[in-house]
């Protein structure tokens, strides 16, 4: 089930009738109602779709005619669109029962973005925000006897952030100016309140739409109904019991008029009954017919609740939540899942600086993850089965947290739902990124109730771990992005007018049970020590940073800062040939294939990307072959994608071991966030998942760096060490056998096997050599050989953790790398895993082979147990795990191809 048809479930107040206390009607397409789109002068009329939106529309009803709107150059061919006024319209009936009601409703859960509403002629009010739920009183005007004209009038958003930004600038222009021409997109997003990503930004492209992207209802009740609730919960050691706070927010068919009723709250684990909580109560709408309950508190044995712990770190347990108001003879109610948990954010003064950390019911955890972007450039394209698809990917890689980026969108109810259920911890950015922003009345009056309405509806979830008041901005102003300087003092009352008056307050308001920062990065405390623009956002010693250096030697981990929390960090690569096949036409056709040809120079949105690319491979890997333009772009596939596994990989461990590690007061790292987990189209980006669900080298390697237990080799002071490492300081470590590897890159078989038994205990020292002389002793050099760590049970051989290896050189150096014969020698039988089709894949070679990549002919659904991997043994073994049935292992054989470095630089 498609996510916009799951939100016509979970946007029902989730309501059920007793003594039909309300009524609902579902406008959606996919109910029967027939709604209409068109330019105002009817020169262009389509079938229209709600949800959904323009894009979409005018693709199905084939008003392009250049192909896909995620083909070749058709961001811009198709932006005409955009600069167009739509006209939505819609003829239906209503029963009669409806006017019986005390109050109906018309309620758009998400107009995208600036529309005037009209109903039977009737001006209803005019949207300016895509994310706020807006209500209309219709029971004067809707009509039970004839059919009803509801008609949606979408201006323009690209003129209509234009006009704002002129509007402002008469005073002061509220900046930037404009993108930079290289991401190929439209100016002023940050003057309309819509999904920011959606003007372009530097890894995906502009679709400027409009139309109703959430569902439109007549919502008809007598009684209170229940919208939202908050809850929050802390833990009493001494009592041992949890202390359970919670506040309903609910909707009245009047205002200033009391509702007297019982809030029954029923909390159950399947059948059995945890918790009931009874509470008489009197509730009065104000003038917009909404009222918060009062607080209520009850408390639950701890005896009689397991609790919600983020993944890898305990189980994701689940409560089943219900909650009713009786008044009368009507009774409504509300249903979801809750999970048991505290969150706090430790910033305590150290010798130098601050922590910076979380602990989830009192425990410190390590967060590890990505940052998450939009999952489609338009959100009608995003389904429940891909975001599940990409947050499932996300836990196979170990990972227990996700940054929700502030230029996208607050994500669909079903997102945090399943976060929930995999244990996903939520840094939730609020939509505001990499601009200045207004701070007018008009502007705050809307963030306000955008701020309110979200937290709201997010707050509940266990997942969501901090609120983010926006991405980078306080860095923008400081550090003078988009020339602020001259008229500093300015933007920075608009910035805490906004950010600190405005966000933070709703935020704490509706939410005290969460942290809040006002940026990311920034230096936490400190920042707002400053004033909430601290003089130098993002330092080492404070905060959490984003980090990202494309001229430096990116495989050195000393390159890297030492921060206490990494958010953001990351290296691009190109898509794979079964994404840019989607985009592109036939290899031979044009220059769609070339590495310098057209359309890879338009969807390369980062500036001065394609080259920094060519910079980092050739200074680690090496040149492409000397080939044609087009086998050359396929080189450029297979390297950029290697040298960003491999670049993220060795950040990754850096953090990974600053967790533990001491450098003059910097260190003790608690979080490591790459950008970025998903691509929204087949272009150059910094994803481990590309368009499409197709895992790239990086996501591969992400489930070694990020995986609970890790032993990894790496050079300090001249010496070549290796340390354990468990996120959670030994409580997953299995005692075994740590095997140490010198090999060189011209012989199969290694020169020197060290062998240390009973390892255990956790970030310890467990060996370690002076690399040079070492090497020299053995007849290596750095240039020559390479080493790995493996980590086996004693008795059965099996590996307890991910194999580790270490290249002293970069390849450009090395003197003796072979082209060695990698080749897939056979395939198992196919058998079933849980939800997977398994088919094993048995590989020989006969010389170590760096960056082996596996991959099928034809773009088949699925991926490899292991890939992009390191080959220094003669055979190997490797699973392909498939969604869909394999029904011939020997087609199946047939479509495997294998690549390996040696064979692809020159």
């Amino acid at each position: 089930m498609g996510v916009l048809k799951m939100q016509q479930l979970l946007l029902l107040f989730v309501l059920f009738s007793f003594s039909a206390a309300f009524e609902i009607i579902d406008l959606s397409t996919a109910n029967g109602y027939t709604w209409n789109a068109a330019l105002p002068n009817k020169s262009i009329q389509v079938s229209g779709t709600v949800p959904g939106s323009i894009y979409t529309d005018l693709e199905k009803e084939g008003i392009f005619t250049g192909g896909p709107l995620l083909f070749r150059f058709n961001d811009l061919d198709y932006r005409w669109v955009s600069y167009e006024d739509w006209d939505y319209h819609l003829t239906f009936d209503v029963p009669a029962t409806v006017a019986s009601y005390s109050a109906v409703d018309l309620v758009f859960y998400g107009v995208d973005t600036v529309a005037d509403i009209q109903l039977n002629g009737s001006p209803l009010g005019v949207t300016n925000n895509m994310f706020v739920r807006y209500k209309y009183n219709v029971k004067d005007i809707l009509k039970t006897d004839v059919p009803n004209e509801l008609v949606v009038h979408f201006k323009s958003p690209v003129k209509y952030a234009q006009d704002r930004y002129d509007e402002q600038a008469v005073d002061y222009p509220v900046l930037p100016t404009c993108l930079d021409p290289a991401y190929q997109g439209e100016c002023h997003a940050n003057h309309i309140r819509k999904m920011q990503s959606s003007f372009s930004w530097d890894w995906g492209p502009a679709f400027p739409t409009v139309g109703l992207w959430h569902e439109v209802k007549i919502e008809a009740y007598n009684s209170v109904s229940i919208r939202d609730f908050w809850v929050g919960f802390e833990r009493d050691e001494t009592l041992q019991q949890w202390k359970v706070d919670m506040k309903i927010h609910c909707e009245t068919p009047d205002s200033g008029v009391d509702h007297s009723g019982t809030f029954t709250v029923t909390i159950t684990d399947g059948e059995q009954v945890i918790h009931t909580f009874v509470q008489e109560t009197t509730l009065n709408g104000d003038v917009n017919r909404e009222v918060t309950s009062p607080l209520f508190t009850f408390n639950v044995p701890f005896t009689q609740i397991e609790q919600w712990m983020p993944n890898g770190w305990g189980q994701q347990k689940l409560y089943d939540i219900k909650l009713e108001f009786k008044e009368g003879t009507e009774t409504v109610a509300l249903q979801d899942r809750i999970g048991f948990r505290t969150v706090e954010l430790i910033e305590d003064d150290l010798t130098v600086g601050r922590s910076y950390y979380f602990r989830v019911n009192g425990e410190p955890v390590f967060l590890k993850g990505s940052n998450w972007i939009p999952s489609a450039v338009l959100p009608e394209l995003i389904t429940e089965e891909y975001l599940r698809e990409l947050l499932t990917a996300s836990k196979a890689a170990h990972m227990n947290a996700m940054r929700i980026w502030g230029g996208g969108i607050y994500e669909f109810t079903e997102f945090y739902r399943i976060a929930d259920e995999l244990g996903i911890l939520i840094w939730h950015d609020m939509m505001y990124a990499c601009s200045m922003y207004p701070a007018n009345d008009p502007f705050l009056e809307t963030v306000s109730t955008e701020i309110r309405q979200q937290i709201r509806r997010i707050s509940r979830h266990p997942s969501v771990l901090i609120w983010a008041g926006n991405n980078e901005n306080e860095a923008a102003l400081r550090q003078n992005w988009y020339g602020t300087a001259s008229n500093f003092e300015t933007y920075k009352a608009d910035y805490i007018k906004l950010y600190v008056d405005t966000i933070k307050t709703i935020v704490n308001e509706e939410d005290p049970s969460r942290p809040f920062t006002v940026s990311s990065p920034s230096n936490g405390k400190r920042s707002e020590e400053e004033g909430y623009i601290s003089q130098n956002p993002g330092m080492e010693e404070y905060g959490d940073v984003h980090y990202y250096n494309y001229f430096g030697n990116m495989w050195n981990w000393e390159t890297y800062l030492k921060p206490r929390m990494a958010t953001e960090y990351g290296f691009q690569a190109l898509p794979s040939v079964h994404a840019w096949t989607t985009a592109a036409n036939p290899i031979g056709q044009d220059d769609d294939w070339h590495y310098d040809g057209r359309l890879l120079f338009t969807r390369q949105h980062h500036p001065g990307g394609n080259d920094e690319l060519v910079l980092q491979v050739e200074g680690q890997l090496g040149k492409a072959r000397d080939t044609t333009p087009e086998q050359q772009f396929l080189d450029m596939i297979y390297l950029t994608q290697m040298h960003q596994a491999e670049a993220i990989k060795i950040e990754s461990e850096h953090y990974r071991r600053l967790q533990y590690l001491d450098f003059d007061g910097l260190g003790h790292c608690m979080g490591s966030l790459y950008w970025q987990l998903q691509d929204i189209w087949q272009g150059p980006s910094w994803a481990s998942i590309e368009y499409g669900g197709h895992w790239k080298p990086l996501h591969y390697f992400a489930t070694k760096f990020f995986a609970p237990l890790s032993f990894m080799l790496w050079i300090r002071d001249g010496n070549v060490a290796v340390y354990p490492h468990d996120y959670r300081n030994g409580a997953d470590m299995v005692p075994g056998i740590l095997f140490i590897k010198l090999q060189s890159w011209s012989q199969i078989n290694p020169i020197v096997i060290e062998r240390i038994p009973n390892v255990n205990g956790n970030s310890s020292l467990k060996w370690q050599k002076p690399l040079d002389s070492w090497l020299s002793d053995n007849g290596c050099s750095r240039q020559t050989c390479f080493l790995t760590a493996t980590y086996e049970d004693p008795e059965t051989g099996r590996l307890l953790a991910p194999d580790s290896y270490l290249y002293p050189s970069n390849f450009t150096a090395v003197t003796n790398l072979v082209k060695a014969n990698v080749q897939v020698t056979g395939v198992g039988e196919v058998y079933q895993s849980e939800s997977s089709w398994v088919i094993d894949v048995q590989l020989s070679t006969d010389y170590p082979a760096a960056f082996v990549w596996l991959d099928t002919i034809t773009d088949r659904k699925g991926r490899f147990s292991d890939n992009g991997f390191l080959m220094p043994t003669a055979t190997k073994t490797v699973s392909f795990l498939s969604p869909e049935p394999i029904t011939n292992s020997i087609a199946f054989l047939e479509d495997l191809k294998v690549a390996h470095l040696a064979e692809i630089i020159r």
